[in-house]
């Protein structure tokens, strides 16, 4: 009866183990050990500006929005940031830019950076704004999402449906039913200025109850399309933002949307312990979690002293601020970056780090990552069935424990290198489960990969093992995994690894003669895989 009993208590015990929450660091809320943590840090940035989409650098066509973004310098840009102790990426999604014209998306190049962002573990902060002529018009002016002279693009739609398509479309591609990469989502930017948010007619009276309803319908679709999304309501300027927050929290009846609000987000440049002061005077007995979206101080330099930044961030925490986001990451007039002046325009060959970047750094990072995982198979140049098995070693753990590891494989290169910037398999494969449901990336978009089976091994036997559930099509494949700890911190990605990926389980040698540049001949033997 023991004998029997014994299996049966082993697979109780796996069960609890497997099912029980796992706590975060230092008592935090536990994490779902399915899901990859998300950062805890309070320490974000505003990366790349509502600019980003026609002045980053581009192949042939810099600096317009037709041309090839140059993905090696974005990904340098995400590098360097994570180093630097970056963990939040707040990016600008211009509605006019990525619906040019009604239900005709441009997402290729937010595409790009978002996933470039979560490959370093940054939790995305979308900044939602700017409405496209044609549905602030109802015609097109030439480049009007360009020019700061013309102002169509901050009236609201005229039919606010268009509003309502947009938010479905945006959520459903990289919310919870989509990529899976962005679940914290804000709406417009500095609704209290009248060159962000304009009503014609009547501005300063309707520009409230107006974004009221802005934020209303961006509320339905993101409840709708993202399970567990957030909406971040506010992005006030600290110019009149506590007048406009005050009017807000004043609005009754179908136009109150404090049930709707799950975090406020302001900005804020100087003065801290004043602003913060009419903001909670603004909000009276209404309470929420508040976020600094943009954070800087205009009168500082970057040799501005680390006693002097601490000081600043220790006033915003004591007001309640749980999440700042220095505004910009290159020196500009708003104040120092961690990246030298580029201010309007990237230069091509930017981000080298400023005299401010080891400041921000010694703030920020204050906890060392996980360790490099030492890949172990397959080996480099390796021909693998479609379902290959990925193997690595258990690296050592930083400051928090390995709650899992970040695997990726990619058959996209940029100027021969890879980035996996658009990776074919982006899998969270969790600590100390053998048996789990991962989402696959395939094609663009997540998806159910079915039930994979992998070995994560206790501290004692340092191996983790997985093969992906649906077979990779035939090619070349670049892959590599990095080591995630439980504040969702990423660790450093091992080196890529070139393998490929026959067409079935059976080969055959077939000899492939090729010139040599010397005019020899050669046989070579390649290695096919036949259906």
């Amino acid at each position: 009866m023991k004998q029997r009993a014994l299996p049966s208590i082993i697979l109780l015990f796996l069960t609890l183990w497997i099912a029980s929450p796992t706590v975060g660091a230092e008592g935090g809320p536990p994490y779902d050990p399915l899901r990859q943590p998300a950062p805890a840090s309070p320490y974000g940035m505003d990366l790349m500006g509502p600019s980003w989409q026609w002045t980053f650098p581009r192949e042939k066509a810099w600096p317009r929005t037709d041309g090839d973004l140059r993905v090696d310098l974005m990904d340098a840009m995400f590098q360097k940031s994570w180093a630097a102790g970056v963990r939040s990426a707040r990016i600008a999604v211009l509605w006019c830019l990525t619906e040019p014209e009604r239900d005709a998306y441009r997402w290729g190049e937010t595409d790009i950076a978002f996933q470039l962002a979560r490959n370093y573990g940054m939790e995305i902060v979308p900044q939602i704004f700017y409405t496209p002529d044609w549905a602030a018009l109802g015609y097109d002016i030439e480049e009007s999402c360009f020019d700061y002279q013309q102002y169509p693009r901050n009236l609201p739609p005229q039919d606010w449906a268009d509003w309502s398509d947009f938010m479905a479309a945006i959520v459903q591609r990289y919310g919870a039913r989509g990529k899976n990469q962005v679940h914290l989502w804000e709406i417009w930017n500095e609704p209290d200025l009248l060159e962000f948010w304009y009503i014609p007619g009547d501005p300063w009276n309707q520009n409230v109850p107006e974004y009221a309803r802005l934020v209303r319908l961006a509320a339905a679709e993101i409840d709708r399309h993202d399970i567990g999304g957030k909406t971040l309501v506010g992005s006030l300027s600290d110019i009149y933002g506590a007048k406009f927050l005050k009017r807000l929290m004043a609005l009754e009846g179908d136009e109150d949307i404090r049930g709707l609000i799950d975090i406020l987000t302001f900005h804020l440049f100087d003065e801290p312990v004043r602003k913060m002061d009419a903001i909670h005077q603004a909000l009276g007995d209404n309470a929420f979690e508040m976020w600094i979206t943009e954070a800087n101080a205009r009168e500082w330099r970057e040799t501005i002293s680390r006693e002097r930044v601490q000081e600043f961030f220790d006033i915003l925490f004591r007001e309640g601020v749980s999440r700042t986001f220095w505004f910009k990451s290159w020196t500009s007039q708003w104040g120092p970056g961690i990246f030298t002046e580029s201010d309007p325009l990237w230069e091509r060959e930017s981000f080298d780090p400023s005299p401010f970047y080891p400041t921000y750094q010694s703030l920020a990072l204050t906890d060392p990552p996980p360790a490099r995982p030492m890949v172990t198979e397959p080996d480099s140049n390796a021909l693998v069935p479609p379902r290959p098995l990925f193997s690595w070693r258990r690296p050592q753990a930083g400051s928090r424990p390995i709650a899992g590891y970040k695997l990726q494989v990619d058959d996209s290169l940029f100027r021969g290198k890879p980035y996996f910037h658009a990776p074919e398999l982006d899998v969270w494969v969790p600590a100390g489960i053998v048996h789990f449901l991962p989402l696959q990336m395939a094609g663009g978009g997540m998806q159910a990969a079915g039930a994979t089976t992998f070995q994560a091994a206790p501290p004692s036997i340092p191996a983790v093992t997985y093969q992906p559930a649906h077979p990779l099509p035939p090619g070349r494949y670049y892959w590599r995994v990095a080591a995630v700890d439980a504040d969702g911190t990423v660790g450093p990605y091992s080196e890529p690894r070139v393998i490929f990926v026959a067409a079935g389980d059976e080969r055959v040698f077939l000899p492939v003669i090729t010139m040599s540049p010397k005019s020899e001949w050669r046989t070579q033997m390649m290695l096919r895989g036949m259906d």
